[in-house]
């Protein structure tokens, strides 16, 4: 009998690789080298300044990566307040699945869409402040103000998308 991976499968194996990645970029990484041993720092600056990407960038640098590579599926970093804008909701299925885990963090959100003629399985996942150094980075000023962020918070979602079609 043949086994069936469904798109939601996909995604959620994505989502493992990719969380897994950003987690331990963030832990030995960053926090190591920044708050352990000081010998570098993290900044959204980072070209400029020298120093590391933060996470966000990290996971961006890799997802812009993965698309020079020809993939047929995607994914970026989403926000309802995001520090850097162009990480605010694209579609009304990432702003409906962002206001949705940012209601319930403990649940995913999946729907399809039809994007550029081609249907997609978006799968949005809560991103929250896993590590001291996402608390400290998301509870600088932006715009202004300072927000608070403490460790559990919900900072946004990673967006998932898988083709339904090739």
């Amino acid at each position: 009998m043949a086994m069936v991976i469904r798109p939601q499968d996909v995604a959620d194996f994505l989502h493992a690789v990719i969380a897994a990645d950003r987690d331990v970029y963030a832990q030995v990484i960053v926090h190591r080298l920044q708050n352990e041993d000081g010998k570098l720092k993290a900044s959204a600056n980072w070209r400029e300044e020298h120093c590391l990407p933060v996470p966000a960038q990290m996971l961006r640098l890799g997802a812009e990566a993965v698309q020079t590579k020809g993939t047929e599926f995607s994914y970026a970093l989403r926000s309802l307040s995001p520090i850097n804008p162009a990480n605010a909701p694209q579609t009304a299925l990432e702003q409906t699945g962002l206001e949705a885990v940012a209601a319930n963090s403990a649940t995913n959100y999946y729907g399809e869409e039809l994007l550029g003629g081609r249907r997609y399985f978006t799968a949005v996942y809560p991103d929250t402040a896993n590590h001291a150094v996402c608390t400290e980075c998301h509870s600088r000023p932006a715009g202004g103000s300072k927000r608070e962020c403490k460790l559990g918070d919900v900072l946004g979602a990673l967006v998932v998308r898988v083709p339904l079609e090739f």
